[in-house]
């Protein structure tokens, strides 16, 4: 995966830079997500880290991916929870990053399609020893996420 920072686009290498981040700024939450979006021919997954520092703002790190259109929605979802944790994993055992959440784009009320992947995704999420965030609670690397990926 390649990121770049929101700022300017400039690319980095995600595991050094947060770490560096979290020194010079002590107290930064971490929180990591992805959303997809659908187009013509391609599915767009961006996969984003949200540094929050303490009520005083956030800096955004993300990964821009191309993949063929996938049409199936359990798919395209879990996709999205699969990126979250590979990133979430890399960070945290790789470069002892602590995240303070995974934020999946998922809402458990029935009336939405993406409440057929929740319990499967928190699970996992869970199973990798983070923890989860869903709607209708604030997913702010979601919401970074979305408005990357359009």
């Amino acid at each position: 995966m390649i990121f770049k920072k929101l700022s300017n686009h400039e690319k980095i290498d995600v595991g050094e830079y947060v770490t560096e981040y979290l020194f010079n700024n002590p107290g930064t939450d971490i929180y990591v997500g992805c959303d997809s979006q659908n187009t013509k021919n391609f599915t767009i997954y961006a996969t984003v880290v949200v540094l929050h520092r303490n009520n005083k703002g956030g800096h955004v790190l993300y990964c821009k991916e191309y993949s063929p259109k996938i049409l199936n929605n359990f798919n395209k979802l879990w996709g999205e929870v699969d990126r979250s944790i590979i990133l979430a994993s890399r960070l945290n055992h790789d470069f002892g990053i602590p995240i303070k959440y995974v934020d999946l784009d998922l809402n458990p009320d029935p009336k939405y399609r993406s409440s057929q992947v929740l319990r499967a995704a928190v699970g996992y999420v869970e199973s990798m020893g983070f923890t989860p965030r869903v709607k209708p609670q604030e997913l702010w690397a979601i919401s970074a996420a979305d408005s990357i990926c359009k």
